[in-house]
């Protein structure tokens, strides 16, 4: 069975975007979803005028439980169901008052490879403080101080290229999209868009629209279209009481489903 097109070890946003790019960014980016053979053809979302920035009152930040969670992810093309990996996401908090910190750890094994994505953020305002990275072939280092940033990005064993840049409007991680739209006040009909940081593309603005609920797992699910960019778009699912990513599913290039699900008891 040919799976060449789950190989690659960029390390995309889209872990902004839950762990599925971490898995699969190097045969692309995310393909257009209305394109994609099989699914319904889908219309961008309009912008809302809700926008949400770090420490905005209406983030629940309380509602991000610590826990450890096991995703499994696998791809449906043509027929096949081909298994691709595991996610392990941990998240603790550390500290106290004012400097209460989200520590949250993702393993994610494919094969023999295993990445370590490790961010640091501000248990109260979802502020990003540092993310870091190590890939079989790279490494990421990057520290947030308000709007400015600084980091080191480069092949495991070299010097790397320094980054060193300054946001001119307030901006999130974009690992932790996930983080951010589960600390929302979700409700149906709700829509919001935030503007996050992603290493490889820069500031940009991500939009989520809350269009249902279902039962999913054995809880109540908030279904969440998330758009990245016009005409990419996944659809997420997130548990209306525990606030954990219960479900993700994002289209491939032309004929490629992958789905990240969450691993629960008598179930894989």
């Amino acid at each position: 069975m040919d799976t060449t097109w789950f190989r690659g070890e960029r390390l995309h946003a889209m872990c902004a975007r839950g762990a599925i790019a971490v898995m699969v960014g190097g045969f692309g980016a995310m393909g257009t979803r209305a394109a994609a053979q099989g699914a319904p053809p889908v219309a961008p979302l309009a912008p809302p005028s809700r926008r949400i920035a770090p420490a905005d009152t209406a983030l629940r930040a309380d509602s991000i439980r610590v826990d450890t969670l096991t995703y499994t992810l696998t791809g449906y093309r043509d027929g096949d169901e081909i298994p691709v990996g595991t996610i392990v996401d941990m998240t603790t908090r550390e500290g106290e008052g004012a400097s209460r910190m989200l520590r949250r750890i993702m393993l994610v094994k494919r094969g023999t490879a295993t990445l370590v994505d490790s961010t640091l953020t501000d248990a109260k305002s979802l502020a990003p403080k540092q993310h870091r990275s190590s890939q079989p072939q790279r490494v990421l280092r990057i520290d947030f101080s308000g709007m400015r940033i600084r980091g080191v990005i480069g092949p495991i064993g070299s010097s790397g290229v320094a980054l060193d840049t300054t946001l001119s409007y307030p901006a999130f991680d974009s690992g932790n999209w996930d983080l951010i739209v589960r600390a929302m006040p979700l409700a149906p009909n709700f829509a919001a868009v935030f503007r996050v940081y992603d290493v490889e593309t820069g500031p940009h603005d991500y939009i989520v629209r809350v269009t249902g609920t279902t039962t999913l797992y054995g809880e109540t699910a908030y279904i969440v279209q998330f758009q990245l960019s016009r005409g990419t778009e996944s659809t997420v699912w997130i548990g209306a009481t525990t606030r954990r990513l219960l479900q993700m599913e994002t289209w491939v290039g032309q004929s490629t489903l992958l789905r990240q699900a969450l691993r629960v008891d008598g179930r894989r």
